[in-house]
């Protein structure tokens, strides 16, 4: 295993108000170069419901969906602003990715080959075009 996926599958303890069941059912359905990512964005989402206290919320799936970061969330008891504030994090973070790449994490563009959406730089993409 590697570290950057080891420090994913830590994050459920690290952030028990994102993941107050634990893991999620289907693991991180991402490659390890948007681990850094992701914890960014639960250090982020946990600063936010910091500064809510009755406001949680459930992580339910993340992965890679059209060469994107897909973070999927539901939100309990938080006001307009707090929820506004979750999504914006969440809506920034998908929107990085798309410069990320997800196998190593080097800067990288979304790109499509023949309607297969992915974000992989030119030296893995080329690694695995071998």
């Amino acid at each position: 295993m590697s570290e950057a996926r080891a420090r994913l599958d830590a994050l459920p303890a690290t952030y028990p108000r994102l993941f107050p069941k634990g893991p999620v059912p289907w693991g991180f359905a991402v490659s390890d170069g948007w681990g850094h990512l992701i914890e960014t964005l639960c250090a982020r989402l946990d600063t936010i419901l910091q500064d809510a206290p009755g406001a949680s919320i459930e992580v339910i799936q993340v992965k890679e969906k059209f060469g994107a970061l897909r973070f999927y969330y539901s939100v309990h008891h938080a006001d307009d602003s707090t929820e506004q504030a979750l999504r914006q994090a969440v809506d920034l973070a998908a929107r990085a990715s798309a410069h990320i790449c997800e196998r190593c994490g080097r800067p990288s563009e979304l790109t499509s080959n023949d309607g297969w959406y992915s974000t992989v730089c030119p030296a893995c993409r080329s690694a695995t075009s071998r």
